[in-house]
């Protein structure tokens, strides 16, 4: 107790001799690294803006689609709306969500997977649509292949299984399809790594460490053997274009690029989009049966569309909910 006494004497004598500058400077490192400290704890409750309201697609007038339930190893349970395919040779959507984004806010596209005879197995993360659990990075990737590997065991071939990845959910999907043999990844609103995309948003001031939610998909995607479907909106400033260009181009298998003019972070959910690019694709995929071949890139630019499918959130339609169930 003495030596620590004298020890603390020692600094206080130190601290009240220096001069007013270097005190004032060493409370702002004290604060900085207070501060960076609390964001390392707390960044996992910033970032997921979690929406836990339990919606039953039939509330949302999803034909065929079931809700299902999914048990995590760590006890928890996941939301999955199901839908089956009409035919085996149809591919089958594994959906992985944004942020801020429960399940029946994307009804809308839904309809279209579900009305082209496709299956469809959409995940809620934790925290979302009723799954229980906090979402986090490391629980998101495992969820995405527990989803996955659960398909598989009830006898869907993996080639079937296209990845839908949008926005932070395809941190996810490039995580995914890096450590499972899918039929094919679609990237949706992408971006390289949302650890830079935060970093550069802040003037570089946070270090690389404080970051426990990373997903560095740049890093994972040249892993990745399936398809790449990059779809992107030239006025998206949530994720801007060349973040999500820089992931593209840094694929290795066969890909394929559409920039959708006109469109920003959540216009490309449109009937066009669909018809051009998205079923292309996934059908493509689905007949390669996983084998997918060597083929040249291809990037395509759609023409301007209409404001009200360029900003679905300004126009007046809104899916019909019949009610909600919690």
């Amino acid at each position: 107790m003495d030596r620590a006494a004298s020890w603390g004497e020692a600094v206080w004598r130190v601290w009240e001799d220096a001069p007013e500058p270097v005190r004032y400077g060493a409370l702002c490192i004290i604060a900085i690294y207070a501060i960076w400290l609390v964001l390392f704890f707390t960044q996992r409750r910033i970032l997921y803006f979690t929406d836990p309201t339990r919606i039953h697609p039939s509330d949302c007038e999803l034909d065929r689609t079931e809700e299902t339930e999914l048990g995590t190893p760590d006890g928890h349970t996941l939301i999955v709306w199901r839908a089956d395919a009409k035919d085996d040779a149809l591919p089958h959507i594994l959906y992985l969500h944004g942020n801020r984004r429960a399940l029946w806010r994307r009804a809308r596209f839904f309809r279209l997977f579900i009305a082209s005879g496709w299956g469809l197995s959409a995940l809620a993360h934790r925290g979302f649509n009723g799954s229980t659990g906090r979402p986090s990075e490391p629980a998101n990737v495992a969820d995405a292949i527990l989803a996955f590997d659960a398909l598989v065991a009830e006898g869907i071939r993996p080639g079937r299984i296209v990845v839908y990845g949008e926005s932070l959910g395809s941190g996810t999907a490039v995580q995914l399809a890096a450590a499972r043999p899918v039929g094919g990844l679609i990237l949706h609103a992408p971006y390289d790594s949302f650890r830079d995309i935060v970093r550069s948003r802040t003037a570089w001031l946070l270090p690389r460490a404080i970051f426990r939610e990373r997903y560095d998909s740049i890093r994972q995607i040249g892993q990745v053997k399936a398809p790449v479907l990059w779809l992107h909106g030239d006025k998206d400033r949530i994720i801007p274009q060349g973040r999500g260009r820089r992931l593209y181009d840094a694929a290795l298998s066969t890909k394929y690029a559409a920039l959708v003019k006109g469109a920003n972070h959540f216009g490309i959910y449109t009937q066009a989009v669909f018809n051009q690019h998205v079923r292309f694709f996934a059908e493509a995929c689905a007949s390669l049966n996983g084998q997918g071949r060597p083929g040249p890139e291809m990037s395509v630019i759609d023409p301007v569309l209409p404001k009200e499918d360029a900003h679905p959130e300004l126009s007046k339609g809104r899916v019909p909910l019949a009610g909600k169930r919690r």
